[in-house]
């Protein structure tokens, strides 16, 4: 089952039967005055439809669900996505900080934006809260471990073959975007100020442990999550309220 809807994710929620889905990987629209064509993006009541978005969520989630979201503080605000999760139903079980080093046209370029100021420094990382209903659902280390080989492991490594480490919670993954010529190049508006890499969506399947099941994504953008949980075996549930972002999504 692969589901795709052009709406608001709210409105498309109220349709989905309560504790229906397993897992849900998600990265809300930044509260940075860009327009999203029909969200209003005002810091005034942001914060308070985005704790009504993600307790939606929660009651759509199965009791042994999971909800990854990742979010990232503003120059504005740099407590906010604090005030988001402290006021959720459900409970955050681990905080995961992404280190999104840029990826472009497949390449690493660095840290992260050049800075346009002297006052601040670019941020180059993001939160991705690990959400489950009491806070203490079982995650899968096995699955989720990464590859190492440090000159100091090598001999732990022949006598013990040990070639993996579990996971912590810092994850370098590039940030993926596009240069100028690629985005000349686009069709249409398919351009995207936040495309969710491939390798954060799969590592958040992975703490899951879940084999199979619905995955939701509410804030759908070009559909990185979608592709993923295609590729993996999932069913998929995306909402996009953008029609070009949907249109873009379904044809991935």
């Amino acid at each position: 089952m692969i589901k795709y809807y052009n709406g608001d994710c709210l409105e498309v929620m109220k349709e989905l039967p309560d504790s229906y889905i397993d897992l849900c990987i998600s990265s809300p629209p930044y509260n940075i005055y860009k327009k999203y064509n029909t969200y209003k993006d005002n810091r005034l009541d942001y914060i308070d439809w985005q704790i009504e978005v993600w307790n939606t969520v929660c009651k759509k989630l199965k009791d042994n669900g999971h909800l990854f979201l990742n979010i990232q503080p503003t120059r504005n605000n740099y407590f906010m996505p604090f005030e988001i999760v402290s006021n959720l139903e459900w409970q955050v079980q681990n905080i995961f900080i992404w280190n999104k080093s840029l990826l472009i046209d497949g390449y690493v370029k660095g840290q992260s934006f050049a800075p346009r100021s002297n006052r601040y420094i670019a941020n180059g990382w993001e939160y991705v809260f690990h959400i489950t209903k009491e806070g203490n659902t079982d995650i899968d280390q096995k699955t989720s471990e990464v590859p190492y080989n440090p000159k100091w492991a090598k001999q732990n490594q022949k006598r013990y073959g040990y070639t993996h480490r579990p996971t912590v919670n810092s994850w370098f993954i590039p940030y993926e975007t596009v240069s100028k010529s690629t985005v000349n190049k686009l069709k249409g508006n398919k351009k995207h100020p936040a495309i969710f890499p491939k390798q954060l969506v799969e590592q958040c399947i992975k703490i899951s442990s879940l084999q199979s099941g619905i995955i939701l994504d509410n804030f759908m953008g070009t559909g990185t999550t979608g592709l993923v949980a295609k590729e993996l075996g999932f069913d998929f549930i995306g909402i996009e309220i953008d029609k070009d972002y949907y249109e873009f999504a379904k044809g991935r």
